[in-house]
């Protein structure tokens, strides 16, 4: 349960100042603590064919921010591309997509809740931080409003920090191989490879990705390691006709 007399905007601008190198890790803290959240994660979003996971309260959020990313689909992801808040309030009873519901019912019972809260500058994508509800209920709309006006706190000071603390050799995940979401760069590198050969929109070829694995009866993730195959095995791999416009 939040405390009524709890600011928001407060811990999180208290977390800003003392964060330095750890400033993901304090401003993540600071948003679950003020709105009662059990897990978070801060992803950025470098450019629309790839992701950086900047923080991941544990592998839970991990798990959970993993199961958006392998589909392509979910409330981080739509609150980073349309610069909005995304608050699921019942997860298995009210996310439209069926895949992605699945994952979280199988791999992750517990969830009930998810807010994902973009990191923009009037529509420039920065990224999105995004809190699990495993145990507590969702926060009340004046909560949430006053979280999106600390997101500007946060967004202003991951601005500042990258530069001097982000690694400037390019956004490389901070995941390990052997997690699932190691799936996130092939997903977005097969869709940035399908814009660029096709001469569309990063978000178009995500969609056509998708349609693509359902008539072929195969994952996202194996439809994207289909199209990252060396030229010579892509032969079957249909070309603009195929794509969905």
């Amino acid at each position: 349960m939040l405390e009524e007399d709890r600011s928001i905007v407060h811990d999180v601008s208290l977390a800003a100042a003392v964060g330095r190198r750890a400033l993901p890790m304090r401003l993540c803290t600071a948003f679950a603590e003020s709105l009662g959240a059990q897990h978070v994660t801060m992803s950025l979003l470098p450019s629309l064919e790839q992701w950086q996971l900047l923080y991941a309260s544990d592998e839970y959020a991990l798990r959970a921010e993993a199961a958006q990313f392998s589909h392509a689909e979910g409330p981080s992801v739509d609150a980073a591309l349309a610069t909005r808040t995304v608050c699921v309030p019942d997860v298995h009873g009210h996310v439209r997509r069926a895949r992605l519901r699945r994952s979280w019912t199988e791999d992750l019972p517990a969830l009930r809740h998810v807010l994902a809260l973009p990191l923009h500058r009037q529509r420039q994508r920065l990224g999105v931080l995004c809190l699990y509800y495993t145990h507590s209920a969702p926060p009340a709309p004046a909560h949430i409003a006053e979280a999106e006006q600390a997101t500007a706190i946060a967004r202003e000071e991951i601005l500042r920090w990258r530069p001097v603390h982000a690694d400037a050799g390019g956004p490389e995940p901070v995941w390990a191989t052997d997690t699932r979401a190691a799936r996130w760069e092939r997903v977005h590198r097969a869709a940035g490879y399908v814009a660029a050969r096709e001469d569309c929109p990063v978000g178009e070829a995500l969609t056509w990705l998708r349609v693509t694995a359902l008539r072929r009866h195969q994952s996202l993730l194996d439809t994207c390691d289909h199209i990252l195959q060396p030229a010579g095995a892509r032969a079957g791999v249909p070309r603009q006709a195929t794509l969905i416009r």
